[in-house]
Protein backbone atom coordinates (compact mmCIF):
# COMPACT_ATOMS: atom_id res chain seq x y z
CA UNK A 1 0.00 0.00 0.00
CA UNK A 2 2.81 2.00 0.62
CA UNK A 3 3.80 2.14 -2.87
CA UNK A 4 0.86 2.90 -4.07
CA UNK A 5 1.38 6.47 -1.96
CA UNK A 6 5.10 6.66 -3.46
CA UNK A 7 3.63 6.35 -6.53
CA UNK A 8 1.08 9.01 -6.27
CA UNK A 9 3.74 11.55 -4.08
CA UNK A 10 5.48 11.05 -7.84
CA UNK A 11 2.65 11.68 -9.77
CA UNK A 12 1.51 14.90 -7.67
CA UNK A 13 4.88 16.47 -8.46
CA UNK A 14 4.35 16.08 -11.87
CA UNK A 15 1.31 17.86 -12.09
CA UNK A 16 2.49 20.69 -10.09
CA UNK A 17 5.32 21.05 -12.51
CA UNK A 18 2.86 20.35 -15.15
CA UNK A 19 0.91 23.54 -13.47
CA UNK A 20 3.91 25.75 -13.37
CA UNK A 21 4.91 25.29 -17.06
CA UNK A 22 1.21 26.43 -18.07
CA UNK A 23 1.41 28.88 -15.39
CA UNK A 24 4.66 30.46 -17.34
CA UNK A 25 2.70 30.16 -20.62
CA UNK A 26 -0.19 31.79 -19.67
CA UNK A 27 1.91 34.25 -18.25
CA UNK A 28 3.09 34.95 -21.57
CA UNK A 29 -0.56 35.53 -22.66
CA UNK A 30 -1.73 37.84 -20.12
CA UNK A 31 -2.36 41.58 -20.98
CA UNK A 32 -3.05 43.70 -18.51
CA UNK A 33 -4.14 46.74 -20.81
CA UNK A 34 -6.82 44.55 -21.75
CA UNK A 35 -10.26 43.86 -19.86
CA UNK A 36 -10.69 41.02 -17.08
CA UNK A 37 -13.11 39.13 -19.89
CA UNK A 38 -9.63 38.72 -22.42
CA UNK A 39 -7.54 37.80 -19.07
CA UNK A 40 -10.12 35.11 -18.06
CA UNK A 41 -10.27 32.96 -21.34
CA UNK A 42 -6.34 32.39 -20.62
CA UNK A 43 -6.69 28.57 -20.72
CA UNK A 44 -3.27 28.15 -19.60
CA UNK A 45 -3.64 30.31 -16.80
CA UNK A 46 -6.96 28.36 -15.54
CA UNK A 47 -5.20 24.77 -16.07
CA UNK A 48 -2.55 26.02 -13.93
CA UNK A 49 -4.89 27.24 -10.98
CA UNK A 50 -6.80 23.87 -11.69
CA UNK A 51 -3.83 21.79 -11.54
CA UNK A 52 -2.47 23.48 -8.49
CA UNK A 53 -5.99 23.11 -6.60
CA UNK A 54 -6.23 19.36 -7.02
CA UNK A 55 -2.43 18.78 -6.18
CA UNK A 56 -3.24 20.91 -2.79
CA UNK A 57 -5.94 18.29 -2.23
CA UNK A 58 -3.75 15.39 -3.33
CA UNK A 59 -0.67 16.47 -1.45
CA UNK A 60 -3.34 16.53 2.02
CA UNK A 61 -5.36 12.45 1.45
CA UNK A 62 -1.39 11.69 0.51
CA UNK A 63 0.02 13.08 3.48
CA UNK A 64 -2.59 11.47 5.90
CA UNK A 65 -1.21 7.86 5.19
CA UNK A 66 2.95 8.81 4.77
CA UNK A 67 5.05 10.28 7.40
CA UNK A 68 5.72 13.88 6.29
CA UNK A 69 9.62 14.12 5.84
CA UNK A 70 8.83 11.16 3.45
CA UNK A 71 6.43 13.30 1.46
CA UNK A 72 8.24 16.32 1.55
CA UNK A 73 11.50 14.82 0.24
CA UNK A 74 9.23 14.13 -3.58
CA UNK A 75 9.07 17.57 -3.98
CA UNK A 76 12.35 17.92 -4.86
CA UNK A 77 11.41 15.67 -7.73
CA UNK A 78 9.41 18.98 -8.72
CA UNK A 79 12.85 20.19 -9.91
CA UNK A 80 13.76 17.11 -12.35
CA UNK A 81 9.73 17.41 -13.96
CA UNK A 82 10.33 20.89 -14.97
CA UNK A 83 13.90 20.57 -16.25
CA UNK A 84 11.83 18.08 -18.49
CA UNK A 85 9.31 20.33 -19.59
CA UNK A 86 11.44 22.69 -20.35
CA UNK A 87 14.01 21.00 -22.35
CA UNK A 88 11.05 18.86 -24.60
CA UNK A 89 8.58 21.91 -24.62
CA UNK A 90 9.66 24.90 -24.15
CA UNK A 91 13.09 23.74 -26.28
CA UNK A 92 15.81 24.67 -23.28
CA UNK A 93 19.06 24.20 -23.29
CA UNK A 94 20.52 23.14 -20.69
CA UNK A 95 24.25 22.99 -19.39
CA UNK A 96 26.22 19.41 -17.69
CA UNK A 97 25.87 21.26 -14.73
CA UNK A 98 22.01 21.24 -14.25
CA UNK A 99 21.97 17.84 -15.39
CA UNK A 100 24.41 16.86 -12.94
CA UNK A 101 22.16 19.09 -10.17
CA UNK A 102 18.68 16.96 -11.65
CA UNK A 103 20.91 13.56 -11.47
CA UNK A 104 22.08 14.20 -7.73
CA UNK A 105 18.51 15.45 -6.89
CA UNK A 106 17.29 11.98 -7.68
CA UNK A 107 20.30 10.27 -5.67
CA UNK A 108 18.93 12.16 -2.70
CA UNK A 109 15.42 11.21 -2.92
CA UNK A 110 16.61 7.28 -3.03
CA UNK A 111 18.93 7.10 -0.10
CA UNK A 112 16.79 9.94 1.99
CA UNK A 113 13.80 7.41 1.21
CA UNK A 114 15.81 3.77 1.81
CA UNK A 115 16.12 4.78 5.70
Amino acid sequence: MMAYYILLAVFIQFLVAYGQYHLKVGARRLDLKKNLAYNIRNWNMALAIMLFITTTVLSIVTMRFMEFSIFYSFTALNYLFIMFFSWKILKEKFDRLRVLGNVLIIVGVIIFNLT
